[in-house]
């Protein structure tokens, strides 16, 4: 089994469980190490409510370098943040970064890609005039940007956009726009360096049957050299090592 986890989440951000309840369920599934990875605040006039404020956060560091002291020898534990690209926060202070991409950004305008079906929905016809190409361009572009910051380690979930597909039918994935925007998103962040996620956290909280990426996208990936880590993007602990066998057998 593959035995790390570094993308996970606690109750600093929106998780349901504390850092320590995640530690141990780590600990109980056989890992040798475990990252919680804090969702970084973003610059709106109101907070998303699944980031973390920032004024908690050096309550979260302090935490998680108790942590890393008391289950020494056990298991390590590592600080993370899941950065996401419109995030304006200092990078410093991390044992990892995972980049990651959850609007699409349109004339200074932001929208969800995982809030709701209705929502994407609602903004693909109403922004996009149905143009899902044109939406997946966007995104794709963003997530290029993450090449450039030579903080991020790891690329989150790089089809998060595909999320409902499986219940709506969004965004034709074999489309050649799509395939074109993913691809040279995929070959300046393997370029860089960085790693991509296989990660299974749709499939426990019944969005998807399938990981991020997607079979192709890896498959391309493969082609160009990049590399894979697993995850399971766990908000709780009895998730923490969910998925990993498909996972292990799809990478």
């Amino acid at each position: 089994m593959f035995n790390q986890n570094l993308h996970t989440h606690s109750t600093f951000d929106d998780g349901q469980n504390t850092m320590e309840d995640m530690v141990r369920a780590a600990l109980a599934a056989g890992l040798c190490s475990i990252g919680i990875s804090v969702h970084t605040s973003l610059p709106f006039s109101e907070n998303p409510g699944w980031t973390i404020d920032e004024n908690r956060m050096p309550n979260y560091l302090a935490e998680a370098r108790r942590l890393k002291a008391a289950y020494r020898g056990r298991i390590s534990v590592y600080c993370g943040a899941e950065y996401d690209g419109l995030s304006q926060l200092s990078l410093t202070g991390f044992d990892y970064v995972i980049g990651s991409v959850h609007y699409i950004v349109k004339n200074a305008e932001v929208y969800s890609v995982d809030a709701t079906a209705d929502i994407v929905a609602g903004y693909l016809t109403c922004e996009f005039g149905g143009d899902t190409d044109a939406a997946a361009e966007l995104y794709f572009r963003q997530y290029a940007t993450l090449a450039d910051i030579d903080e991020v380690d790891i690329v989150g979930h790089f089809d998060l956009l595909t999320k409902f597909d499986e219940q709506r039918s969004f965004y034709n994935t074999d489309s050649p726009r799509y395939r074109s925007a993913a691809f040279a998103a995929m070959e300046a962040l393997v370029a860089a360096g960085k790693i991509f996620e296989i990660n299974t956290g749709a499939i426990a909280r019944g969005y998807r049957t399938t990981p991020y990426p997607s079979r192709a996208l890896l498959t391309a990936l493969s082609e160009m050299g990049g590399r894979v880590t697993i995850s399971s993007d766990a908000h709780r602990e009895q998730d923490v090592i969910f998925g990993y066998a498909e996972a292990v057998q799809l990478a």
